[in-house]
């Protein structure tokens, strides 16, 4: 396989009849998902002309269309650019009219949102919309109903650029990271050698179709193995684990906070979850406690952490379930045919156990920033990638996470890693959420400041965390400040956004 549409092909060819997808309730087969992509592209050839050099942002939950919309662009001879849909309307704005794209194709629960990004915008040929009835919206359906003209794809190399995903805007402005079909057919391996799917897995898909986990990792490998994805926008705990127990899924991938929602869900005992095997979570710390309460609950389920960049296209490391407690602060071992290093701020490559940046180089890496070179060579050092994540390597290969470059707290000349102090807050038992960042202090430079999530029903003091930490790191590590909150700022890609927090 070359590209994401030989995978489609291949997987329509070997497993016809047997389901990809169940969106609703309704089963899809691999046959009739390739017929759904191929009239979705038909129609953005004939209705627009699109093809090679252009952009269409597909702007909705997950749904049957963000799979059939993006695989359709990119058989067009487009590239896909999957919208997050919790920006706000001037974020969207932003990437619209920085990638330029000629189509959007929007939901009616993003339209609300998406008609006010478009304002003041220029070349956008057509809105389609997906259950959507609006003024100036052509209902995709439609469109795709018609007949058009039979079409060759075009020749597609590994090296062309299948999709723009816009990175989270906590440093800057969004950046647009091309990600090309090598990049993601290399991911498919990774996923299968690192998470282990296998073809008779029926997959959870709760995770955004708009970030990598969902459209490089879980789709594209049950694709190739002909395996099935259960897909969904559900967050209500419930809900999920209805699905779960309906179509027995056998993998789930969430963040840690869906995770944890899952296991205080009052009525879980009520489902039969017997068919889960591999529930693996990512994206933000999972407190010790959430991983012991989900060894309780599922004691025959594999747990894996994992970890990876928009820029790595997915899968970058994995914590396999042998070590989920043991090693419950790292994020595994570097998946194969991926190489890792830590350098100094010279550049210089550190021994295990020394904290620095981490990069990574390989096949998953990232082709650079759409129409930024200057971010690119920053980001990019003879095929390096500089992922601004501090971290150390053990001795024996594992990777620890200790924050953001830029997060860094010097404490009168100490340097004070966030992820280090909020994983000793997490392990607090009243404690569900926690963030670090560094205030001023006329005599030290910085000092620690945390923010605090009680659990539910939990009453905390500032003296007792006080005391928690001191008991656990260095004096200069222990927060000098603590304020309570009911929950901690999150951009539309669910990051803590540290900065609203001094």
């Amino acid at each position: 396989m070359h590209n994401l549409i030989d995978l489609l092909n291949r997987s329509a060819d070997e497993f016809g009849d047997g389901v990809a997808a169940i969106y609703r309730g309704d089963p899809v087969s691999f046959t009739h998902l390739r017929e759904l992509v191929e009239r979705f592209s038909r129609a953005l050839r004939s209705h627009l002309g699109i093809g090679p050099g252009d952009r269409v942002a597909l702007i909705m939950p997950n749904c049957l269309h963000s799979v059939v919309c993006y695989f359709g662009a990119i058989r067009a001879g487009a590239t896909a650019v999957p919208v997050n849909i919790r920006l706000s309307a001037e974020e969207m704005r932003f990437i619209l009219g920085d990638v330029g794209a000629r189509v959007i194709v929007a939901h009616e629960r993003t339209w609300l949102t998406v008609s006010e990004a478009m304002e003041g915008l220029e070349g956008i040929d057509a809105v389609w919309g997906v259950e959507l009835q609006a003024e100036g919206v052509t209902p995709v359906d439609e469109v795709m109903a018609e007949p058009g003209p039979q079409f060759a794809p075009p020749e597609i190399a590994p090296e062309d650029v299948a999709a723009i995903i816009y990175t989270s805007g906590t440093t800057g402005l969004p950046k647009g990271a091309m990600l090309t079909h090598g990049n993601v057919l290399f991911n498919v391996q990774s996923t299968i050698r690192g998470h282990g799917f296998r073809p008779d897995d029926v997959h959870l898909l709760i995770v955004p179709l708009f970030h990598v986990t969902g459209l490089n990792t879980i789709m594209p490998t049950s694709l190739h193995l002909g395996s099935t994805i259960i897909i969904s926008a559900e967050t209500n705990p419930r809900r999920l684990l209805e699905l779960i127990e309906r179509h027995r899924c056998t993998t789930m991938f969430t963040v840690p906070t869906t995770t944890i929602m899952l296991t205080r869900e009052p009525g879980l005992s009520e489902f039969d979850l017997s068919s889960l095997r591999l529930i693996a979570y990512s994206g933000a710390p999972m407190p010790v406690l959430a991983i012991e309460r989900l060894r309780e609950l599922f004691p025959d389920t594999l747990l894996h952490n994992f970890y990876g960049l928009t820029e790595t296209t997915s899968v970058t490391t994995v914590l396999p379930s042998e070590f989920a407690l043991s090693h419950a602060e790292s994020i595994g071992h570097v998946v194969a045919e991926l190489e890792a290093k830590i350098v100094d701020e010279a550049g210089e490559t550190l021994p295990p156990g020394e904290v620095g940046e981490l990069l990574i180089r390989g096949p998953s890496v990232f082709a650079g920033y759409y129409r930024r070179p200057e971010a690119t060579a920053e980001a990019l050092e003879d095929g390096w990638l500089h992922t601004g994540d501090r971290a150390l390597i053990d001795d024996e290969g594992f990777v620890f996470l200790r924050g953001r470059t830029k997060e860094m707290i010097i404490v009168a000349g100490e340097n004070v890693y966030p992820v280090e102090v909020e994983n000793v807050l997490t392990r607090h038992p009243g404690v569900l959420e926690a963030a670090v960042v560094g205030v001023e202090h006329a005599v030290l430079g910085e000092v620690v400041k945390a923010v605090v999530v009680p659990q539910p029903g939990a009453e905390l003091t500032e003296r007792e965390i006080k005391r928690w930490c001191a008991e656990r790191l260095a004096s200069f590590k222990v927060p000098r400040q603590v304020k309570f909150a009911d929950e901690l700022p999150r951009n539309p890609s669910g990051k803590v956004v540290k900065r609203r927090l001094t």
